[in-house]
Parts: structure tokens; sequence; C-alpha cells
């Protein structure tokens, strides 16, 4: 019935263990090895990814951070040149008040001379026309 030959069963066995061998060596081994460099190459970029995502955390911190100070720095300039414009505003305000009350004082002195040259010329004339009417007074008398 079932005949079993040994010695082709130990051909078919070396075959069977040369097989495996040769694809260990030309399959196995390298699949195993390309395999082994991708998970190591996956892993180192996974590794640099998260670094910089931390180093990208971190700039964009000290962005924030160097905003902020920018912002606080513009404000400040802001405030201290609105203080420096209201100052100035302020000068500027006493100075033309002091230049209208030295224009109104120079303006009263003038009033006051020209007030004193009319009534001058009144009382000038005033005598001019006293001595004109007594004259018609002594021609009519």
């Amino acid at each position: 019935m079932l005949d079993l030959n040994i010695g082709v069963m130990l051909i078919e066995a070396g075959i069977f263990l040369i097989t495996m061998v040769l694809l260990k060596m030309w399959l196995f081994d390298p699949l195993v090895k390309f395999m082994d460099e991708r998970e190591a190459k996956l892993k180192t970029e996974l590794e640099m990814i998260s670094k910089n995502t931390e180093e990208t955390k971190e700039i964009e911190e000290e962005i924030q951070t160097i905003l902020k100070l920018a912002r606080d720095d513009a404000r400040k300039i802001v405030e201290e040149a609105k203080m420096k414009a209201s100052e100035e505003a302020e000068r500027i305000k006493a100075l033309k008040a002091r230049e209208i009350e030295e224009a109104k004082e120079s303006l009263k002195l003038e009033l006051q001379k020209e007030k004193e040259k009319i009534l001058n010329e009144l009382l000038k004339d005033k005598e001019d026309i006293k001595s004109l009417i007594e004259n018609k007074i002594r021609k009519a008398a």
C-alpha cells in the first residue's frame, strides 16, 4: 500500500531544510533587516517630530512673551507721548494766555492814552469854543 521510501523522505527533508536556509538568507533576514531599519527610521522621525513640536511650543511661548513686551512698550510710549503732548499743550496754553493778558494791558494803556488825547483835544476845543462865544457875546453887546 503505502510505500515509504526513507531515502526519498531524507532527500525531501534535505531539500526542505536547504530551501528554508536559503529563504532565511535571501528573504527573511533581508526582510527583517529592512523592517528593523524602517522601524528605527520611523522612531527617529517621531522623536524629531516630538522634539520639533516641543521646540515649536517653546518658540511660540517666546514669541508671545516678546509680543506682550512689545505691546507693553508700545503702550508706555503712547502714554508718554500723550503726557508730553498734554504738557506741551498746557505750556502753550499758558504762554498764549500770558500773551493775551499782555495784549489786553497794552490795549488798555493805548486806550487810556487815546482817551487822554481826545479829552485834551476836547478841553482845548472847549477853550476855543468858550473864547469864540465870549468874542461873539462881546461883539453883540
